[in-house]
């Protein structure tokens, strides 16, 4: 194996590793935001969200750094092309890539429940705030008796 192949090898490693860290740091955020949600604290809720962004910004940025090593490596990023890459490795480093990537896609599924239901748990204080904030509109109108 070369050099250049090692490396890229071990870069993919590294972004698995750093992205375990990343999404277990969200999961937090993700469960606090929601309960920031309920408690409506608006300036922790910014704050939560505001501890996200870099989070965000590493995870999009690994992700495309390991398209490209699969681009590399002449590799689709898609299901068939992750089990061709892990099945060229040597079987030591196949099974601790596997075991990250299987744990990653565990975190990523598990985040984005929590953000599809931080986006609805949005959606109804925002429309609880907006019925708090804007005047009541009577569907009927008074109609004088007699």
């Amino acid at each position: 194996m070369s050099s250049k192949t090692s490396h890229l090898i071990q870069s993919f490693f590294n972004t698995l590793v750093q992205d375990i860290k990343s999404y277990q740091k969200l999961e937090i955020l993700l469960k606090q935001q929601k309960a920031l949600y309920l408690h409506f604290d608006a300036d922790q809720l910014e704050s939560n969200i505001a501890q996200q962004q870099p989070l965000l910004v590493l995870l999009r940025q690994n992700a495309h750094q390991r398209s490209q090593i699969m681009a590399t490596f002449q590799l689709k990023m898609d299901k068939q092309g992750v089990e061709r890459f892990f099945s060229a490795l040597p079987p030591a480093a196949a099974e601790k890539i596997k075991s990250l990537w299987h744990q990653l896609e565990t975190l990523i599924k598990h985040c984005q429940v929590l953000n599809q239901e931080n986006g609805q748990t949005s959606a109804s204080f925002h429309e609880l705030i907006a019925s708090l904030t804007r005047p009541q509109q009577h569907i009927y109108t008074e109609q004088p008796i007699g």
